[in-house]
């Protein structure tokens, strides 16, 4: 514990909590974890706490990661100025018929792209049309399976802060989540009944699908089988595309002026900073020894806490950047990450995120189909509680006293 502490560390953690979730709704998740985080630093060092707080903001680890989330929008949004996803689109369509449904949103999920959802939407017009499917089905299929991804890819920015905040590699955090991705995916199939299911493959239409994809097969393969940095394969990715493109400035300036989001780069600042001023003050070992107190299970406390941040927020980066810092005890760190526990604590978050009506693909997806909002959670619920069934066996396994 550093000196000159001020205040009670965990009092002063729920208090700027609950600051900074009022603040949420009005200013963004960046700026008001940035507010927390400094009024945080002030309650438990003093004036010290801010020298703390900006020493975190200009590390060399944070000026990275702010890097790195810069890079993997940029990629996303390239692949669409290219028109790459709408031959994508054509391609698979060929292929997979009904079962397109869940394959592009699966596909276009791959690119981590705020709103993103809308461009698989857009992507599935046609079928929806030609299919006759109901607008709130559709909803659930496009909003759903475009998420799948979000808790194990590694160039999605609420994995590479996750990997941050926990400083473990990314293989690591996917090893741990992967549970939640299965869940998701084999739970929304119930849903698929009645549908269309074909597989007429095509060798040209697999090669248009093989070619728009290969800057996202390229990262994945240098980064999960070579274990490259990941900001060194997001470059090479990129460089490669670009060259591929023969691409003029005017087509980079194009590309940067959507992917350079200020309330993203503010919100990595943020949560480094916020991190960083928990693990010094040992705010989550606090908090941790006061709900023993209470006798309140502490895996309850922290899966019902980060859920309510996510459902409340509607935002991935919520559940790794507000609330993962506070469990940090209880998922462990570096080389003592408890896997069962990290994955308990990311589900809570994806199934918060994904059930809020705040959500922005969500909100989007359904205007684009004219859907009735209330009506889609007909589809959505049924979906989120066998994955939170499956979540809480996989949990109760590992940690039930054996026999």
């Amino acid at each position: 514990m550093v000196r000159g502490v001020k205040m009670n560390a965990s009092l002063a953690l729920l208090s700027t909590i609950v600051v900074t979730l009022l603040l949420m709704r009005k200013i963004g998740v960046g700026l008001s974890l940035i507010i927390g985080s400094a009024l945080l630093s002030l309650l438990i060092f003093g004036s010290n706490g801010l020298v703390i707080l900006v020493a975190n903001f200009v590390s060399i680890e944070t000026l990275r990661i702010v890097v790195i989330v810069i890079l993997a929008f940029t990629l996303g949004y390239s692949m669409e100025y290219f028109g790459m996803l709408e031959r994508l689109s054509k391609a698979v369509s060929n292929i997979f018929g009904g079962l397109s449904f869940l394959i592009i949103p699966l596909l276009v999920g791959l690119l981590p792209m705020p709103g993103g959802a809308l461009i698989s939407a857009v992507m599935l017009k046609s079928l929806v049309k030609k299919y006759a499917l109901n607008a709130e089905k559709a909803t659930f299929l496009n909003h759903w399976y475009r998420h799948i991804w979000v808790t194990v890819w590694p160039i999605y920015p609420s994995v590479i802060i996750g990997a941050a905040v926990l400083e473990t590699n990314y293989l690591t955090f996917i090893s741990a989540t992967v549970p939640i991705a299965f869940l998701a995916f084999f739970s929304g199939l119930i849903w698929t009944r009645g549908m269309e299911k074909k597989f007429n493959f095509d060798l040209n239409d697999f090669a248009v699908i093989l070619r728009t994809m290969y800057p996202i097969f390229l990262v994945a393969t240098l980064t999960l089988l070579f274990r490259l940095d990941l900001l060194v394969t997001l470059l090479t990715s990129l460089i490669i595309l670009f060259l591929q493109h023969r691409s003029k400035v005017e087509d980079l300036t194009n590309i940067l002026r959507k992917t350079v989001d200020l309330k993203i780069i503010l919100l990595v600042f943020a949560v480094m900073g916020y991190k960083a001023i928990i693990t010094i003050s040992g705010a989550a070992e606090a908090l941790f020894e006061d709900l023993s107190e209470l006798s309140i299970p502490y895996s309850v406390a922290a899966f019902l806490i980060t859920f309510l941040v996510s459902f409340s927020t509607g935002i991935e980066l919520s559940y790794t950047s507000v609330a993962l810092p506070l469990f940090l005890k209880f998922t462990g760190v570096g080389s003592a990450i408890v896997p069962e526990n990290l994955m308990f604590i990311i589900s809570a978050g994806f199934l918060g995120v994904m059930l809020s009506p705040m959500h922005l693909c969500y909100i989007l997806t359904a205007e684009y189909f004219k859907a009735n909002f209330s009506r889609c959670y007909i589809f959505i619920l049924p979906v989120s509680l066998m994955v939170l069934v499956g979540i809480l066996t996989i949990f109760s396994l590992h940690t039930l006293p054996q026999v």
